[in-house]
């Protein structure tokens, strides 16, 4: 394995991960999701950690970059065996392949019960309705394309000078 190859191939996938997440969240919780975490009936307060408790919000302020920067490193892991082969596809092949594998394995199919996800449609609770798994939607396809399109440039040839 080239080992400076594979750190900058992480490195990159790394921050395209954590950009791609905090800005998708930060658009996509103002327009659509905020008051599933705050307001009169924060719903997503049954499972999670919201700013709406302080005490408890602090620990995903400490938490947050590491976490994602360790799921951009576990997503750099998985993709690197490939890195070959995914050089060879073009940049649309590739941002395709990627982004659906983000979209299905990581969101839709992953086998945890959340919003938007086909668990979570199955296990969530009444509250959880149908348009409450839709308004999450946008985030994560928004986040999952991004993400691609980034990773698959980043594993552009530079030109080369004549």
């Amino acid at each position: 394995m080239n080992t400076r190859r594979y750190a900058v191939f992480s490195a990159k996938v790394i921050a395209a991960h954590v950009t791609t997440y905090f800005v998708a969240g930060a658009i996509f919780y103002q327009f659509l999701t905020k008051d599933f975490y705050t307001g009169p009936n924060p719903i997503f307060a049954a499972f999670m950690r919201t700013e709406a408790e302080p005490e408890l919000w602090a620990h995903v302020t400490t938490w947050f970059l590491p976490a994602q920067i360790l799921r951009g490193v576990l997503m750099a892991a998985v993709l690197y065996p490939l890195f070959d082969t995914l050089k060879t596809w073009s940049f649309g092949k590739r941002f395709v392949w990627i982004g659906s594998v983000y979209l299905v394995f990581a969101f839709w199919s992953a086998a945890g019960a959340a919003p938007g996800t086909i668990e979570g449609i199955v296990y969530m609770r009444p509250p959880f309705t149908g348009l409450v798994h839709l308004k999450v939607q946008p985030e994560i396809i928004a986040q999952g394309l991004a993400l691609a399109f980034l990773i698959s440039g980043a594993m552009m040839e530079a030109p080369r000078r004549a």
